[in-house]
């Protein structure tokens, strides 16, 4: 499968939406809400149920999983029973609900409302730590939830917001009736709605995951493959970091190949190790300089790519990053602009004059600005405000016939724009 989207899933709502209703993920919800039915079955209907709640967060967690991976669609069910992790989510879940019911019983309802909000605000930071460490331990560190908003910020909320939806339909799910409609449909779609619910919060979350892998210390089966694809000599270093991170000693491996890298330009899988290390302990300042080091080494081997990447990277991290040399800026704005990653070239390019106000590459980086924000994104007169500034303060510069032609070429397609529309 192709990786899912890069964009912000709030701005990409549409398209998410349909996640849970794939083949795939339709069949077990559909089949999990008939099994609600034992409602009406005394007794034997509360095993049933509790049942079936394990076996939806169970398949949930898989595609929380299979989303952290970057995969689009929602994986096959797959009920292993001796999957820990799975297991592990159960149990989370199990805690979270009793602590949930120890509010209200300790604090009556007005104060156990507040605990059950604050609950669902730690939920999805509790649920996301255990797909990242697989341990139930650190799942139910507050830390660890802390840790996971800070460096998701808003679309965390929105998860929340969801988990607490889900919780509000579930408890009158089954007290709900609809006129005309007998109570067994109305009980078995509404709970279908719920487990559609809760399949898509846990889409999301993986998406996150995926989306923010490096600043939370993930590594996605994807990069796992490179880093098998691109075993070379950096293998025993490698074998020897992960030693040490096993043995509860990431800072010793952290060192170790910051070290090797002193010496050795350093295969691509060890940048991504060494970055997965520096995320882990929160090292942010060190993770921009890293980039900065990075991308002129790969500059300097021809892969532009990679560069423009690593650098969008960076600029997820701090929006106010730089590179190491005003002379890599336009290179690197070039290739991310080829990639369509538009905004990535105008924050490189932006304020380029004057942090470097005698810099030849000022008329290249503008004109490549005035592209974007014409052809891309609609702003024209902002580019022919940029145009004309280029066009005063560098006349006898080697791209003044480019820049005057692309100023003449916005002139007369809204010339031609102002007559179709007339």
């Amino acid at each position: 499968m192709s990786p899912i989207s890069t964009e912000p899933f709030w701005q990409d709502l549409r398209r998410q939406l349909p996640y849970p209703l794939r083949p795939a993920s339709l069949v077990v919800m559909g089949v999990l809400s008939l099994g609600h039915a034992a409602d009406f079955v005394p007794v034997v209907g509360i095993v049933l149920q509790l049942v079936v709640w394990i076996a939806l967060y169970r398949y949930a967690f898989d595609c929380l999983r299979s989303s952290a991976d970057g995969q689009t669609g929602p994986p096959r069910a797959q009920f292993v029973l001796d999957d820990s992790s799975g297991w592990a989510l159960v149990w989370l879940q199990t805690i979270f609900f009793t602590a949930n019911l120890i509010g209200f019983l300790g604090f009556g309802l007005i104060g156990g409302i507040p605990v059950a909000i604050a609950l669902s605000l730690a939920l999805p930071g509790a649920i996301m730590t255990l797909a990242i460490d697989e341990s139930l331990a650190q799942a139910l560190n507050p830390a660890a939830w802390r840790a996971i908003f800070v460096r998701i910020g808003r679309p965390y909320i929105v998860i929340a917001t969801l988990q607490f939806l889900f919780n509000v339909l579930t408890r009158y799910a089954g007290s709900v009736s609809i006129p005309t409609v007998p109570p067994l449909v109305t009980l078995v779609g509404l709970y279908f709605v719920a487990h559609y619910l809760v399949v898509l919060s846990f889409h999301l979350m993986g998406q996150l995951i995926w989306q923010n892998h490096e600043a939370l210390g993930h590594e996605p089966e994807s990069v796992r493959a490179l880093r098998r694809a691109n075993a070379g000599p950096d293998d025993e270093v490698l074998e020897e970091v992960e030693e040490l991170v096993r043995d509860g000693d990431p800072q010793v491996a952290r060192e170790l190949i910051a070290h090797h890298l002193l010496s050795n330009v350093g295969s691509e899988v060890l940048h991504i190790e060494y970055r997965k290390l520096l995320a882990l302990s929160g090292q942010l300042e060190s993770q921009l300089s890293h980039g900065r080091d990075w991308i002129g080494t790969l500059l300097a081997q021809g892969n532009d790519r990679r560069a423009a990447d690593v650098a969008r990277e960076c600029l997820t991290l701090d929006p106010a990053f730089e590179l190491s040399s005003p002379d890599q800026v336009a290179r690197v704005a070039a290739k991310a602009a080829a990639e369509n990653w538009t905004a990535v070239a105008l924050k490189l390019v932006s304020g380029f004059h004057r942090r470097y106000p005698k810099h030849r590459d000022i008329p290249r980086n503008y004109l490549l600005a005035a592209r974007l924000l014409a052809d891309r994104m609609g702003k024209v007169g902002e580019a022919r405000a940029l145009l004309d500034q280029l066009r005063r303060g560098y006349p006898d510069h080697p791209l003044a016939a480019d820049i005057a032609t692309y100023r003449s070429t916005l002139d007369t397609a809204e010339t031609s724009t102002t007559r179709v529309a007339g």
